[in-house]
């Protein structure tokens, strides 16, 4: 006879979460400079230049890994917040920016209520991570629910209407268990349209390899004055 499980137990972590959670861990101490880094950085650069931020800006980067964008952004905008699953990423991502005063970084998962308050942001960025959430949709309804009204969103990532890439995706499914799946620009400009977002558009960069989708959160309805 199996036990039935208390109530108020923790629910089971997705497989692909913890697979995700040790990949970026073992990971975590050659990010910066191991191979592919530089592409990445470059990845990360152009997604923070999609998003135009500003002095007043509160960033936050979903997936920072070790922290790069956000300590990139860190001059340029009022408090940037790095998010990522891998303790060791988080840990790397501190000990990089300890003498930065406006930024912080945070572990957590993505499948579940992000840890912040709602439209705590005016920016977010995301570059190639999105991959690797197993519960899209609700983590774009939590990017929607934690971005003020008018606040700018950029997701990038490999680019699934590509040929080579929409191959690697299904090889990589099977091969990599922390790899969810590339949805298309398209899938990404519905669901975001479906949270709340509008003036979704995208681009693509390195032969069409790489997407970035942005999006902006709409503004508050406007209420009719009674008269």
């Amino acid at each position: 006879m199996s036990a039935t499980p208390h109530p108020d137990a923790a629910p089971l972590e997705d497989s692909r979460t913890t697979a995700s959670r040790t990949h970026f861990d073992r990971w975590s101490s050659s990010y910066e400079s191991g191979p592919g880094a530089r592409r990445l950085q470059g990845f990360q650069t152009a997604g923070l230049a999609a998003l135009a931020l500003n002095g007043d800006d509160v960033l936050l980067d979903l997936g920072c890994g070790t922290g790069a964008a956000v300590r990139q952004a860190a001059p340029t905008v009022r408090r940037a917040v790095g998010f990522d699953l891998s303790p060791a990423m988080i840990v790397q991502a501190r000990s990089l920016a300890t003498d930065i005063a406006n930024v912080e970084f945070c572990e957590g998962d993505v499948s579940s209520a992000l840890p912040f308050s709602d439209r705590e942001f005016t920016a977010i960025v995301c570059t190639t991570a999105f991959h690797h959430f197993p519960k899209p949709r609700d983590t774009i309804a939590e990017m929607s629910r934690v971005l003020a009204p008018s606040g700018r969103l950029v997701i990038g990532d490999f680019n699934r209407r590509h040929p080579a890439v929409f191959a690697a995706d299904l090889a990589q499914k099977r091969l990599q268990p922390s790899h969810f799946g590339l949805r298309s620009p398209a899938q990404l400009m519905t669901d975001l349209c479906a949270s709340g977002f509008a003036r979704a558009s995208f681009c693509t960069i390195s032969g069409r390899l790489y997407a970035f989708i942005r999006a902006e959160k709409a503004a508050w309805p406007r209420t009719r004055l009674d008269t």
